[in-house]
């Protein structure tokens, strides 16, 4: 990995979004590199106020409500054939002047500081990252991070555009699922809860996946099921939360 290359590991860096060997090449880069030092501390700070500004907690009924839902309703399975469009070199050079630019915006969404990483880490050749570049451009991209419940660990965030209708979903610092298990995400309306199919042990900790999403959700959910999915839940609600109005 070149010194340009590290340059543009900032974003990701700042928001834990790098792998080993990369974390490793760059905080060496860091050590003598006071734009990116620089650069890592304005992500962190914007990631965080943002974060901070649009946190919205899950009232005391909702993992009630989405428990009966999931439990009671049995749904079809939604298309989940990945629809991964192919990016030119001049797209992507417009993200990377927009991601630049980032840390000094006052304008800028949760969205766009959430979608940094995957964004710079990826290419045409990379099919979640195109995924995830795609949804974060449209006008209407949301993203929201899943409140954990009782013990579980980790986290994850759905990011996910009603126009496109399509959502990605980012999971990380998981631990496996129990043999036979996996995760799954659910997308619940006001009238129904839909599996989503999104099924992954996380045995290496994490889950990076792009889905269809068929209509506009009221809140996400992730329960541990068995892993040829299931249409309706049988597991325990692990991470919940509503959108906000």
């Amino acid at each position: 990995m070149n010194a340009a290359d590290l340059h543009h590991l900032s974003a990701a860096y700042a928001l834990d979004a790098v792998d080993a060997d990369e974390r490793e090449a760059f905080e060496e880069h860091l050590a003598d590199c006071e734009i990116c030092r620089a650069d890592v501390e304005s992500f962190r700070d914007t990631a965080a106020g943002l974060g901070a500004s649009l946190a919205s907690s899950p009232s005391a009924s909702l993992r009630d409500n989405v428990l009966s839902r999931i439990t009671a309703t049995r749904q079809d399975a939604p298309i989940t054939g990945p629809s991964v469009i192919g990016l030119d070199a001049a797209r992507r050079r417009r993200r990377t002047a927009w991601v630049a630019g980032l840390a000094g915006a006052a304008a800028a969404s949760v969205a766009a500081v959430i979608g940094l990483a995957a964004i710079e880490r990826g290419s045409g050749s990379d099919p979640f990252a195109t995924e995830l570049a795609i949804v974060m451009e449209q006008s209407d991209s949301q993203v929201l991070d899943l409140e954990v419940q009782g013990s579980a660990q980790g986290e994850f965030r759905v990011a996910w555009s009603e126009s496109l209708g399509r959502a990605v979903l980012i999971g990380e610092d998981l631990p496996p699922a129990p043999d036979g298990k996996a995760y799954e995400l659910w997308l619940i309306t006001p009238d129904e809860s839909m599996a989503m199919y999104v099924l992954d042990p996380a045995g290496d900790g994490d889950v990076h996946v792009a889905l269809d999403a068929p209509a506009a959700p009221a809140a996400w959910a992730i329960t541990v099921e068995p892993d040829e999915g299931t249409p309706t839940a049988t597991g325990e609600i692990i991470f919940v939360s509503n959108v906000p109005a």
